[in-house]
């Protein structure tokens, strides 16, 4: 291979690895040789021209890391207008706020479905952290009529004001950091990372008060005992995330769709390694430690988790299901019926049936709707799991 053929193969990316790889050495030096899982994911997937979030690299759809429901199909956020409409038809002025909105998809064929149906709304807003998400969010909603383009705005931090309306976060809470811990001779230690021999490696310590009592009362809760080398997460501070992100609905409906379960499933006793997973080119792994600053980095959501500090804060649990009950109650198999061209109709066909069924994405991923102050009537024929938080 010549020296022109190796410059042409060469991945930048591996590059940008190296450099994370560098100044999180550094950071752990400056940490007396150790930092939590969860400061881990915070420095990897979130620094500022570092972390994954915040790096140039394309990571959602075929050619990224991972691929989410809204590139499989419009007919999932064609799905989720119809769910939203009844709810945006409360208000005289009602808005949406889209949390970490990834290529843009979900709130372009949102938007297009309620200018189809023409629903008012008066603002669409998208919260979004990383830059290069941003661009290809501009990029992709240029394309819809300027009178609909007129109500996005972009938002790099939580509005001074709150809205009446509704809230989406698909795919929002897995990508939180969390703490990792593990269970050994009776004792709860945190796992965090260091680095020795020139390598990192998790490395456990003594947890301390906080988590080793929130351990306990979770075993205490689902009734069982963690055995030795039992290794899980928990979002420690999710409550102070989640009071944020509440704080921006005066009024209306929060939808949340993401990978998880409620807390008896996800702290089995059988899923012993707990749920992170890695995805670095649409391939699932599970070693945080590679390609570091360029792959994703995720942990399953507790749902009995986002309930209670919904309860904490008055807000009601509406209905928590399956993405795929989630989809049938709002009519996507009914559209694809409406459908006259045979080629278009096999086409959407295949694609719900990746999130439909059981063995993809349609009981693996579920959705909770929560409601503040106000009380939607149109979910009643959902299958509701709420019993099983």
């Amino acid at each position: 291979m010549t020296t022109k053929d190796k410059k042409k193969d060469h991945d930048p990316s591996l590059d940008h690895s190296l450099l994370v790889r560098e100044q999180l050495i550094q950071h752990i030096n400056t940490r007396d040789g150790w930092i939590s899982f969860e400061e881990f994911i915070d420095f990897v997937m979130y620094k500022p021209g570092l972390g994954y979030y915040s790096a140039g690299a394309e990571k959602i759809g075929h050619s990224g890391d991972f691929t989410t429901a809204p590139e499989i199909s419009k007919l999932f956020g064609m799905a989720l207008a119809n769910q939203i409409t009844p709810i945006l038809d409360h208000y005289q002025n009602p808005s949406i706020i889209e949390i970490g909105a990834g290529t843009g998809k979900l709130a372009f064929d949102i938007m297009t479905q309620l200018n189809d149906y023409q629903v008012n709304f008066d603002r669409y807003y998208i919260l979004e952290l990383s830059a290069d998400l941003k661009q290809r969010q501009q990029s992709l909603l240029s394309h819809l009529p300027a009178k609909t383009l007129n109500k996005i705005v972009w938002l790099d931090s939580i509005p001074m004001d709150s809205i009446d309306g509704v809230i989406i976060a698909n795919e929002v809470i897995d990508a939180l950091p969390f703490t990792r811990f593990k269970t050994q001779n009776g004792q709860v230690y945190e796992l965090g990372i260091s680095f020795e021999d020139n390598q990192l490696i998790e490395q456990p310590r003594l947890a301390d008060e906080m988590l080793s009592n929130t351990v306990a009362s979770i075993a205490k809760e689902i009734g069982m005992r963690f055995h030795d080398g039992y290794t899980s997460e928990i979002r420690i501070n999710f409550g102070n995330w989640f009071r944020t992100i509440e704080s921006m609905l005066s009024s209306g409906s929060m939808f949340f769709v993401d990978y998880g379960y409620s807390r008896q499933e996800y702290y089995d006793e059988e899923r012993t390694n707990g749920s992170m997973i890695c995805h670095y080119k649409n391939v699932a792994h599970e070693n945080p430690l590679s390609n570091l600053g360029i792959q994703d980095i995720s942990a399953s959501v507790d749902f009995s988790l986002l309930a209670d500090v919904a309860f904490q804060q008055n807000i009601e649990v509406g209905f928590f299901t399956s993405q795929s009950d989630f989809l049938i109650n709002a009519e996507i198999l009914g559209v694809i019926e409406s459908v006259i061209d045979e080629g278009l109709k096999m086409r959407l066909t295949q694609e719900v049936k990746q999130l439909l069924l059981p063995n993809q994405m349609g009981e693996i991923f579920k959705c909770m709707l929560l409601n503040k102050n106000i009380n939607p009537d149109n979910f009643d024929g959902i299958k509701d799991l709420r019993h099983t938080l």
